[in-house]
This record gives structure tokens, C-alpha cells and sequence, in this order.
């Protein structure tokens, strides 16, 4: 479910990765004739995280080979790989949910980042636009440049999925202009059950990274995008042991994408 408002890239080792980003150009300004050319500078930040390694392993004896005629041991890639898609939602929706602290030393989402709602609500129109309105409002690195960010992404725990697909839905039409919503077809609803785990009533808005905001970044090692699957014949016992291993690990790089309400 995390795929829409993730981006994915690769490292080459297990060392340090530091995302740093580059703020805005400093505004262009009017240059009379003659006049010396104002210089300006660019702000940066910085995300610093590295990749880790999960893995298994488990051995099927020579018994259940034989009398599953191969079928459990041909099963197994697939059951892994399987396993490896759960380990990356848990990896990236704990980024969410554990509001761990940025670069700057304060908590993802949090007043100070003007991504967080003063209270808690229930989604409606009233607190959907006051969320869209925060994220449009966003500054730049230089904390002057208006970002104009478009939130794209609901992000629900699936006890109010249901509510929040109302209020994306086009199938109903009003029949006064204070009954519009003026949202319906605007966000895509993404459903999440390891939000409930957190919270069943906070809910999140993100922007869509191919716009070119960064949101949260899903990292693997070069060349391994899936997991390893290695297998080692027994020989002191009669069987086949299988490990499996993955690569990967996950890291909010800009809060600006991102805005919470924590629910009612």
C-alpha cells in the first residue's frame, strides 16, 4: 500500500547514507541599469540513515520433500518473497507511525513543522481543508519560498477507511453548493491496518514524490531489490536448510509532504 507515496533508490553498501537537499534559488530581483548583481545563497538539509539485513532460515527434511513431491520446497521462493513485501510495509509504515525525529532534532510530524493539527478531528471538509491549506503553505528550505504543495494521498488506518472513501467519492451529486465536496476525486484513499495498530483514529495527507516533493525513501542494496535465497544441502542430517535474507530499510526525508491529524 506504501508504493504510491514512496521513492525508491539503491545504495552500494552498508555505510552511512546522507540525503542532503538543496534549498530554493533565492528570488530573482530587479537589477536597474548599471547596478551591481545582488549574489544569494542556497540552504541545505540533511537525512542520514543506512541499510540493515533481515533473515531466516529453516530446514525441511528429506521426509517432507519426498512425500510433498517437491511441492513445499518449490513453494518456498515464493512464501519469501511474500514475507519480504510484509517486512518493507512494516519498515516504511513504522516511519509514519513511530514520529521519529528529523534532521533538524524535531519529531516528524509536529507544530513546529506546521504538519501537524493543532487537535484531533474527524475527517471532514472543515479539517481536510485546513489540512490541505497547512500543505500548501509550506516553506522552503530558506523558510521563505511558498511551496504550494498538493497533498495527493489519504493515508488511513482501515477503521475509517470507509469514512474516508465518502469523502473522495464523485457517485454522490448535491443538490445545494453547501453540499459539494469539494475533495471528490482529489485524493486517492491509501488503507493501512498497521496504522490501527498505532492509532484507529489519525489519519495523514501526503503529496505524490513524482511531483517533486520528497515524502519517504524505501532504500536497498545495489542489484538486490527482493530477497536472497540461499540453500545448503545437509549432510550431518537428511534435509535441506533455506535462508533467506533482505536488504532494505526506509527514512522520511521531508516533512513537507506530509501532514497528520491524529483523529477523534
Amino acid at each position: 500500500t506504501f508504493r504510491p507515496f514512496v521513492t525508491v533508490k539503491t545504495a552500494p553498501d552498508f555505510k552511512q547514507v546522507s540525503r542532503v537537499r538543496l534549498g530554493e534559488v533565492p528570488t530573482l530581483e530587479l537589477v536597474p541599469e548599471g547596478a551591481e548583481v545582488k549574489r544569494g545563497t542556497i540552504g541545505e538539509s540533511k537525512e542520514v540513515y543506512n541499510l540493515a539485513t533481515y533473515s531466516k532460515i529453516f530446514g525441511i527434511t528429506r521426509e517432507t520433500i519426498i512425500n510433498d513431491n517437491l511441492q513445499a520446497f518449490t513453494d518456498i521462493p515464493r512464501k519469501f518473497g511474500a514475507a519480504a513485501a510484509r517486512l518493507e510495509s512494516d519498515i516504511v509504515w513504522a516511519v509514519i507511525t513511530a514520529n521519529a525525529a528529523m534532521g533538524d532534532s524535531v519529531a516528524l510530524f509536529h507544530s513546529t513543522h506546521g504538519n501537524l493539527a493543532g487537535s484531533g478531528a474527524v475527517i471532514s471538509v472543515t479539517t481536510l481543508g485546513a489540512a490541505r491549506t497547512a500543505m500548501r503553505k509550506q516553506k522552503g528550505i530558506n523558510n521563505k519560498d511558498y511551496l504550494n504543495i498538493i497533498p495527493r494521498y489519504m493515508l488511513v488506518p482501515a477503521a475509517i477507511e470507509t469514512t474516508a472513501d465518502q469523502f473522495v467519492s464523485q457517485n454522490l451529486l448535491a443538490n445545494q453548493s453547501s453540499s459539494v465536496n469539494p475533495f471528490a476525486g482529489r485524493l486517492q484513499v491509501i488503507a493501512e491496518p498497521r496504522l490501527d495498530a498505532s492509532s484507529a483514529t489519525a489519519w495523514y495527507l501526503s503529496a505524490n514524490p513524482a511531483e517533486g516533493v520528497d515524502v519517504v525513501e524505501l532504500l536497498y542494496l545495489d542489484g538486490q531489490t527482493g530477497p536472497q535465497i540461499v540453500t545448503d544441502l545437509g549432510f550431518d542430517t537428511n534435509g535441506v536448510k533455506v535462508k533467506a535474507l533482505h536488504d532494505v530499510a526506509a527514512k522520511a526525508l521531508d516533512w513537507r509532504g506530509l501532514y497528520k491529524n491524529p483523529g477523534a
